[in-house]
Protein backbone atom coordinates (compact mmCIF):
# COMPACT_ATOMS: atom_id res chain seq x y z
CA UNK A 1 0.00 0.00 0.00
CA UNK A 2 1.61 3.70 -1.04
CA UNK A 3 1.77 6.13 1.81
CA UNK A 4 -0.69 8.93 1.39
CA UNK A 5 0.57 12.27 0.48
CA UNK A 6 0.89 15.15 2.81
CA UNK A 7 -2.00 17.27 3.14
CA UNK A 8 -1.94 20.37 0.68
CA UNK A 9 0.99 18.44 -1.40
CA UNK A 10 -0.17 19.76 -4.54
CA UNK A 11 0.47 23.50 -3.28
CA UNK A 12 4.00 22.45 -2.81
CA UNK A 13 7.05 24.24 -4.77
CA UNK A 14 8.85 20.89 -5.35
CA UNK A 15 9.06 17.39 -5.12
CA UNK A 16 12.34 15.23 -5.16
CA UNK A 17 12.51 12.43 -7.78
CA UNK A 18 15.20 9.57 -7.61
CA UNK A 19 15.78 7.86 -10.95
CA UNK A 20 18.39 5.14 -11.67
CA UNK A 21 21.21 5.98 -13.42
CA UNK A 22 21.26 4.77 -17.05
CA UNK A 23 24.70 3.70 -16.98
CA UNK A 24 25.31 3.07 -13.67
CA UNK A 25 22.33 2.18 -11.93
CA UNK A 26 22.90 4.54 -8.88
CA UNK A 27 20.19 6.82 -7.72
CA UNK A 28 20.32 9.96 -8.72
CA UNK A 29 18.03 12.69 -7.15
CA UNK A 30 17.08 15.84 -8.15
CA UNK A 31 14.79 18.34 -6.60
CA UNK A 32 12.45 19.66 -9.38
CA UNK A 33 9.02 21.41 -9.83
CA UNK A 34 5.71 19.54 -10.55
CA UNK A 35 2.04 19.98 -11.05
CA UNK A 36 -0.70 18.50 -10.59
CA UNK A 37 -4.05 18.00 -12.42
CA UNK A 38 -7.62 18.59 -10.62
CA UNK A 39 -7.98 14.15 -10.99
CA UNK A 40 -5.00 14.10 -9.07
CA UNK A 41 -2.02 13.40 -12.21
CA UNK A 42 1.03 14.38 -11.34
CA UNK A 43 3.25 15.82 -13.92
CA UNK A 44 6.83 16.73 -14.09
CA UNK A 45 8.54 18.53 -17.23
CA UNK A 46 12.22 19.43 -18.07
CA UNK A 47 14.85 19.62 -21.33
CA UNK A 48 15.78 16.07 -22.57
CA UNK A 49 19.12 16.64 -22.07
CA UNK A 50 18.84 16.70 -18.11
CA UNK A 51 20.35 13.33 -16.40
CA UNK A 52 17.03 12.66 -14.39
CA UNK A 53 15.27 12.68 -17.65
CA UNK A 54 17.69 10.64 -19.88
CA UNK A 55 17.53 8.07 -16.91
CA UNK A 56 13.49 8.22 -17.11
CA UNK A 57 13.75 7.63 -20.26
CA UNK A 58 16.03 4.04 -20.04
CA UNK A 59 14.10 3.47 -16.61
CA UNK A 60 10.99 4.47 -15.48
CA UNK A 61 10.70 3.90 -12.32
CA UNK A 62 11.18 6.48 -9.65
CA UNK A 63 10.73 7.18 -5.94
CA UNK A 64 9.14 10.50 -5.72
CA UNK A 65 9.62 12.66 -1.94
CA UNK A 66 6.78 15.46 -1.41
CA UNK A 67 7.16 16.85 2.63
CA UNK A 68 8.66 13.71 3.74
CA UNK A 69 6.59 11.20 1.83
CA UNK A 70 8.04 9.00 -0.38
CA UNK A 71 6.22 6.38 -3.14
CA UNK A 72 7.34 4.63 -5.66
CA UNK A 73 6.51 5.26 -9.26
CA UNK A 74 6.46 4.69 -12.90
CA UNK A 75 7.04 7.75 -15.00
CA UNK A 76 5.16 7.44 -18.81
CA UNK A 77 5.45 10.17 -21.40
CA UNK A 78 3.47 12.67 -22.30
CA UNK A 79 2.25 12.26 -25.73
CA UNK A 80 -1.26 14.07 -26.37
CA UNK A 81 -1.33 17.90 -26.97
CA UNK A 82 -4.20 17.77 -25.31
CA UNK A 83 -2.37 16.72 -21.96
CA UNK A 84 0.54 19.03 -23.01
CA UNK A 85 -1.69 21.85 -23.26
CA UNK A 86 -3.16 20.63 -19.90
CA UNK A 87 0.53 20.92 -18.41
CA UNK A 88 0.81 24.09 -19.26
CA UNK A 89 -1.94 25.66 -17.76
CA UNK A 90 -1.24 23.59 -14.28
CA UNK A 91 2.24 25.51 -14.52
CA UNK A 92 0.96 29.20 -15.50
CA UNK A 93 -1.56 28.34 -12.77
CA UNK A 94 0.79 27.39 -9.80
CA UNK A 95 4.17 29.10 -10.83
CA UNK A 96 3.00 31.97 -12.70
CA UNK A 97 5.27 34.61 -13.99
CA UNK A 98 8.33 32.52 -13.24
CA UNK A 99 7.04 29.52 -15.39
CA UNK A 100 5.89 32.55 -18.43
CA UNK A 101 9.84 33.69 -18.28
CA UNK A 102 11.58 30.52 -18.18
CA UNK A 103 8.85 29.41 -21.12
CA UNK A 104 7.80 25.96 -18.99
CA UNK A 105 6.76 23.29 -19.85
CA UNK A 106 9.64 23.81 -22.82
CA UNK A 107 8.48 22.78 -26.59
CA UNK A 108 11.76 20.99 -26.53
CA UNK A 109 11.43 19.36 -23.56
CA UNK A 110 9.88 16.30 -22.17
CA UNK A 111 6.73 15.91 -19.82
CA UNK A 112 5.96 12.68 -17.79
CA UNK A 113 2.87 11.72 -15.71
CA UNK A 114 4.03 10.08 -12.66
CA UNK A 115 1.68 6.96 -11.61
CA UNK A 116 1.63 5.01 -8.91
CA UNK A 117 3.12 1.46 -9.34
Amino acid sequence: MQASWPPNYTKERTMKITTRGRKTGKPHTVTIWFGVDENGRMFVSSLRNRDWVKNILANPDVEVAIKGVTRRMRAVKVESEEDKQLIRSIWGRKYGLMARILRLPREDGVSFELRDV
